[in-house]
């Protein structure tokens, strides 16, 4: 059994990396997540994108802690309070997602985070995972 994105098609777990399906314009360049069907940067005139493997690390924008249990898509077995944040990915695209491998209080605008994955739950096809952030190895957290 292998594992199964919470959202299909959208995490390649490829080589042993994290990878997020995303899509980058083949004009100006700008890289988008989730993807989309066209270039929406209204300075760009080309409107084209190809698939992009968002990967690597970033730093934390912003986050939040979720003291309740999140929607049903992404039911997470046991269950407790989470941090949300907001990644500055160093492809220049910001990305949501949990953080994780920290204590809630130890979480800090400005930390250089991973991007990763994890099981939230088991299923009879096997674990269900989705992307998350991680420190980086050796930050100190």
């Amino acid at each position: 059994m292998s594992a199964q994105p919470v959202v299909a098609h959208s995490l390649s777990v490829e080589g042993g990396g994290a990878s997020l399906a995303g899509t980058r314009c083949i004009s100006c360049r700008t890289v988008y997540f989730p993807q989309v069907i066209a270039c929406r940067n209204p300075v760009c005139e080309a409107k084209a994108v190809e698939p992009f493997g968002i990967k690597g690390s970033g730093t934390l924008h912003s986050f939040t802690i979720q003291r309740y249990r999140p929607p049903p898509l992404f039911e997470m077995d046991p269950w407790q309070p989470y941090a949300l944040g907001l990644v500055d990915m160093d492809h220049g695209v910001r990305v949501m997602g949990m953080i994780d491998d920290v204590a809630l209080d130890r979480i800090e605008i400005g930390m250089v985070l991973d991007l990763a994955t994890r099981g939230i739950r088991e299923v009879d096809d096997g674990p269900v995972i989705t992307h998350v952030f991680v420190p980086v190895a050796g930050a100190g957290t």
